[in-house]
């Protein structure tokens, strides 16, 4: 029989220890902090942002803390970009800064382990199945796999797309503006509304404006004219300003002018004319806040078309300037 003395006891003991201690501290270590990135235009738009990030994912225990994180501005929204430790990654796009932190808790929280539940009494003499080790929390198996959906955080994924976030690529907006026009020989004094859809950047909409016309010159006549048009184009953001470049065809709706004349025979004739000639509107506009939802904006114009239409040339009838040049100040309320 093997004796051992206390010395060579405690030694082997020892050796135990450190062995089965190293592993265990390997399987327990873990990034100390997140590393999350940003980049300068980021903070010039939502200043604080990364700062708020760090400290929502600092004091958390159920998220990957070793994953890397990186968010980037792009036109109207911030990307996400989310790199695990294994390689595995997956890009996410918001366009609010309160959907930054619920956004990366989807993607970055890992799924709890379950424990087995026990055996029915009635299957307790049956052989029971092999237990499955569930994935380790820095794994993130099902977290970013094909389709970058977690189905332990099913509910509260909002990767999955939704119609909410699906309309934030949709904005609506109605304008009000007031505005003057000068060319060919007229000035005008306007008032008109505008009602835009814009499309991820594109602009499609209607514009109507009541305009008071009046000849600049010794004898000014004046006349009115009613103006609807279907414009469209492309809207440049710039952080908080936005500029829209539109342009369409246009129907200005003249009033009636009348007049009487004496035929050969003494009788008295009574004529009436309108007029509805098409134009061609080109419209620059400058929007300030373009973030917020009560906003300014500045617009330069300009129309081109036919002083009147019709065979018949109706004496002193108002007649619209062949070319305009315009400048408009307005308002505008519409979705973020």
């Amino acid at each position: 029989m093997m004796s051992w003395s206390a010395p060579g006891l405690g030694i082997l003991v020892g050796i135990l220890v450190v062995l089965h201690v190293r592993p265990a501290l390997a399987e327990d270590s873990s990034c100390p902090r997140m590393d999350i990135r940003g980049d300068a235009s980021l903070e010039t738009r939502w200043p604080g942002l990364l700062e708020d990030v760090r400290a929502a994912f600092d004091t958390r225990g159920d998220v990957d803390r070793c994953a890397r994180v990186e968010l980037r501005l792009r036109t109207g929204s911030v990307a996400l970009e989310i790199v695990l430790p294994d390689g595995r990654s997956t890009t996410r796009s918001v366009s609010r800064r309160e959907d930054v932190v619920p956004t990366l808790e989807a993607l970055l929280l890992v799924p709890q382990r379950i424990e087995p539940l026990p055996p029915l009494a009635s299957e307790s003499s049956q052989p029971s199945p092999p237990a499955t080790n569930p994935a380790s929390p820095p794994a993130k198996v099902a977290a970013l796999g094909a389709t970058g959906v977690d189905p332990a955080v099913a509910v509260r994924d909002v990767s999955v797309p939704s119609p909410a976030h699906a309309s934030r690529h949709l904005r609506i907006e109605l304008s009000v503006a007031t505005g003057v026009r000068v060319g060919d020989g007229q000035m005008s004094v306007g008032l008109g509304a505008l009602s835009f859809l814009d499309l991820s950047g594109w602009l499609v909409g209607f514009e109507g404006r009541v305009d008071r016309y009046r000849m600049l010159g010794p004898s000014p006549t004046d006349g009115g004219a009613l103006e609807l048009a279907v414009l469209a184009g492309r809207r440049f953001r710039f952080r908080n300003v936005a500029v829209d470049l539109v342009a369409g065809p246009a129907a200005a709706l003249q009033g009636t002018a009348s007049f009487t004349s004496q035929s050969a025979s003494g009788n008295t004739l009574s004529e009436s004319s309108s007029s509805t000639v098409p134009r061609l509107l080109i419209d620059t506009r400058v929007t300030f806040g373009a973030l917020s939802t009560l906003r300014t904006f500045i617009g330069v114009d300009a129309g081109f078309g036919p002083p009147r239409a019709g065979a018949i040339d109706v004496p002193g009838a108002p007649r619209l300037p062949i070319w305009t040049l315009g400048l408009a100040l307005g308002a505008t309320v519409g979705t973020q």
